[in-house]
C-alpha cells in the first residue's frame, strides 16, 4: 500500500504542485489587499486577544502578543486545514467524476498550502521579535523539528477527516463548534502555570500543548522544544496516516458513487 502512495504521489506530482500555487492565487484573487490577508488575518486575531486579556481583564503573560501569536499561528494553520478536508472529495466531485485522483492529494496539498502561509506570518513574528527586544538564539533553529511534526499531525487528522466527510454531511457544522473549544482548551491564551500542578498532565493530552508551548519555547524563551511530546504525537501522527491511507484506498472507487 506505501507503495502505491509513493507510485501515485510520484505520477501526479505536477498536478499536485500546481493545484498548491493555484490554492494560494484563488485565496487571494478577489481580495483588496491580497496577500497581505495572509499577515492581517493573525494579526487581528492576536490584536484582538490583546485586547480582552491584557487590556480588559488585566491578565496575560510577558511579552503576550508574540505570546498568543505563537499559537495563533499553528493553530490557524490547523484549523483551516482541516475544516476543508472535511469537505474536499465533495467539492472536487465535478473532477473526480471526470477523471482519477489519488483523494489523499486534496488534505495534502491544502495542508502543503497553509504550511506557506504559516511561514509567511514570521514576518510578522520577526517584526514583532525587534519591538519586544527578543533577539533568538540558536535555539531558533529548533523550530523545523517542530513544524515537521506540525505538518505531520495535521496531515494525519485532516486524512481522516477527507473520509469521514464523505459520509457525515453536517461534520462541517460540528467541526465548526469543535475548533472553537479545542482553542479555548488549548494554552493559546494562557499559559499552562496557572493552571493547578495536578491538573497540567490532562492539558498535555492535548496535541496542541505541545507544539504551542515548543514554539514558545525556541522563539521567546530561547529553550529546546518538548522532544519527548513531539516524539510521541509524530508516532501517533504516523499510525493515524497509515490507518487513513488504507482506508482511503479501500474505498477510493466508491466516494464518487456517494458524492
Amino acid at each position: 500500500m506505501l507503495s502505491q502512495v509513493f507510485n501515485d504521489f510520484l505520477k501526479y506530482k505536477d498536478y499536485f504542485s500546481y493545484n498548491v500555487k493555484v490554492n494560494l492565487r484563488l485565496k487571494v484573487s478577489n481580495t483588496l489587499l491580497g496577500y497581505f490577508w495572509w499577515l492581517l488575518d493573525p494579526l487581528l486575531h492576536m490584536l484582538v486577544y490583546t485586547f480582552i486579556v491584557v487590556f480588559i481583564f488585566k491578565r496575560g503573560e510577558p511579552d503576550f502578543p508574540i505570546f498568543v501569536f505563537c499559537g495563533l499561528l499553528s493553530w490557524k494553520w490547523f484549523s483551516s486545514t482541516i475544516n476543508y478536508s472535511a469537505s474536499c472529495i465533495k467539492s472536487n466531485s465535478g473532477i473526480l467524476n471526470q477523471v482519477y485522483v489519488p483523494k489523499f492529494l486534496f488534505p495534502l496539498q491544502e495542508n502543503t498550502a497553509n504550511l506557506i502561509k504559516f511561514l509567511f506570518g514570521f514576518i510578522i513574528l520577526i517584526v514583532m521579535l525587534f519591538f519586544f527586544n527578543i533577539v533568538p538564539t540558536l535555539h531558533f533553529l529548533e523550530i523545523i523539528p517542530i513544524v515537521i511534526s506540525n505538518y505531520l499531525f495535521i496531515f494525519a487528522v485532516s486524512l481522516s477527516l477527507t473520509h469521514f466527510g464523505v459520509f457525515i454531511t453536517d461534520i462541517k457544522n460540528f467541526l465548526a463548534h469543535f475548533t472553537r473549544i479545542w482553542w479555548y482548551v488549548s494554552p493559546g491564551m494562557y499559559s499552562l502555570s496557572i493552571l493547578p500542578e495536578e491538573y497540567r498532565w490532562v492539558f498535555w493530552l492535548n496535541p496542541n500543548t505541545a507544539f504551542f508551548e515548543s514554539y514558545r519555547n525556541v522563539i521567546m524563551y530561547s529553550k529546546s522544544p518538548h522532544y519527548t511530546s513531539l516524539l510521541i504525537w509524530d508516532v501517533i501522527s504516523l499510525v493515524i496516516v497509515y490507518v487513513g491511507l488504507r482506508i482511503i484506498y479501500r474505498y477510493d472507487r466508491n466516494y464518487t458513487k456517494i458524492v
